[in-house]
């Protein structure tokens, strides 16, 4: 089994199933990173904060096409400006980004979860989205593929 390099030309190939295999570790380790800031983030301390731009943004087509959310906020007098909703929360769709708008619209006072470590660091949302779970479904799924693909390439 050849994992890197080819022997007749002696260039460096990379086993696609080798990608495969690391891009399913890598976004599993985001997952639980995610989750790992969805559940801190249900801890931090609150200020208000005031919703500065709600626009869909993205492709021109339906499909690509998001809720961009901007807030301001003010910890300690230091005035600070976030687009982060939540750690969670993965918009798959129009609808989905549509009603994000009708939620957080230009104007609206909404309370704002900030990192006490890092005031930068804010959210709108703190709970745990289901959605969530489609990183590791893919994650599981690239993992598999990649070792299973590995294992074939031995026989």
């Amino acid at each position: 089994m050849i994992l890197f390099g080819n022997k007749k030309d002696k260039k460096p190939d990379v086993n696609p199933l080798i990608i495969v295999l690391f891009a399913g570790i890598v976004i599993g380790f985001y997952g639980i990173y995610k989750i790992y800031k969805g559940y801190e983030s249900q801890n931090w301390p609150t200020t208000q904060g005031k919703i500065i731009k709600s626009r869909i943004a993205g492709a021109k087509r339906i499909i690509g096409r998001r809720a961009f959310i901007k807030y301001e906020y003010s910890v300690e007098g230091n005035r600070y400006v976030s687009s982060q909703i939540s750690y969670t929360l993965i918009i798959g769709d129009y609808s989905g980004s549509v009603e994000i708008l009708r939620e957080y619209p230009k104007g609206k006072i909404v309370t704002v979860y900030y990192n006490p470590d890092n005031s930068m660091d804010a959210v709108l949302k703190t709970e745990i989205s289901g959605r969530i779970s489609w990183l590791f479904i893919l994650s599981v799924l690239a993992i598999i593929l990649g070792l299973r693909g590995l294992r074939w390439q031995r026989f």
